[in-house]
């Protein structure tokens, strides 16, 4: 048993890592549309999904998991969208610190749609998490509800709070499917409509041509690793927790933003760490 917690703690830090690669890549890339990125960034992650279930095999599949391809990729679709345009168009540790609100929206949300519910080790957990994460966005001397008029006067706040209202939701659709398939399979069938979807929409919007570059292959491929480690985890931990420790994946972006892009306060950063690592260790040891 615990070697089965401390796996899913491994493969969910793995999936933070790689998502934050992916994020300073998006940073990185050109300015092209951020529905085209998005479409790009879940494309060149197909091949590695689809490797993976494939090799796996297909799986007997409840009929319940229709409901989740349905009502689930037009709200992932969306968040993703606003997602990379947050990134465009704000630094990243004004914008990531807001994905913290996640878990604890998944509090709320997991408990109604799956009946999930957190111990008092696991809730204290994720508080450290999003505390230490949303401490990130300070300054020496700014009011402690700076981050809340951020969100009213920067628009790429807005859009990552927006994200994380989304991803609280597509989170637990996406605990459904891996229990009425498996999460190699389910990574490929969902991330296949999600790209379906977002090629379709760049044609409308932009020229999807954009889409066959080398960075957002490159962002791509990373996405796929994520998208792997993340199925990975969801199916041995409770959803609110495997999202707690996916979101430290916003300390290793703020540590890039801090190398590639000047985004610089060591002794902040370092002191938010410690309250994240704590955070974890009691999600995984205690939760």
């Amino acid at each position: 048993m615990h070697r089965r917690r401390f796996i899913w703690v491994i493969y969910a830090l793995l999936c933070a890592l790689f998502l934050a690669i992916g994020d300073v890549l998006v940073k990185n890339a050109p300015k092209i549309h951020p529905v085209t990125v998005a479409a790009g960034r879940i494309f060149f992650s197909l091949p590695v999904l689809w490797a993976i279930a494939l090799i796996k095999g297909i799986p007997a599949v409840d009929w319940r998991i229709a409901c989740v391809f349905i009502f689930s990729p037009p709200l992932e679709v969306v968040a993703l969208v606003l997602y990379m345009r947050a990134l465009q168009i704000s630094p990243m540790y004004r914008t990531l610190p807001f994905l913290a609100f996640t878990p604890l929206l998944l509090i709320l949300t997991s408990y109604i749609m799956l009946g999930e519910k957190v111990t008092l080790w696991g809730l204290s957990g994720i508080v450290c998490v999003v505390g230490g994460t949303y401490s990130l966005y300070f300054k020496p001397g700014q009011h402690l509800l700076e981050p809340v008029k951020a969100v009213i006067s920067d628009k790429g706040s807005l859009y990552m709070l927006a994200v994380a209202l989304l991803y609280s939701i597509t989170a637990n659709f996406g605990k459904m499917g891996v229990v009425y398939s498996s999460p190699s399979f389910f990574g490929a069938v969902y991330f296949t409509i999600l790209t379906g979807i977002l090629c379709i929409w760049s044609m409308v919007v932009d020229n999807a041509r954009h889409i066959f570059t080398k960075e957002i292959m490159l962002i791509g491929i990373t996405q796929g690793i994520m998208i792997t480690f993340h199925m990975l985890a969801l199916e041995i931990a409770p959803v609110s927790y495997m999202i707690s420790v996916k979101r430290s994946s916003m300390l290793f972006g703020i540590i890039f933003g801090s190398i590639f892009f000047g985004e610089r306060n060591v002794v902040q950063h370092s002191i938010a760490a410690l309250v994240i690592l704590a955070g974890i260790g009691l999600i995984s040891i205690l939760g």
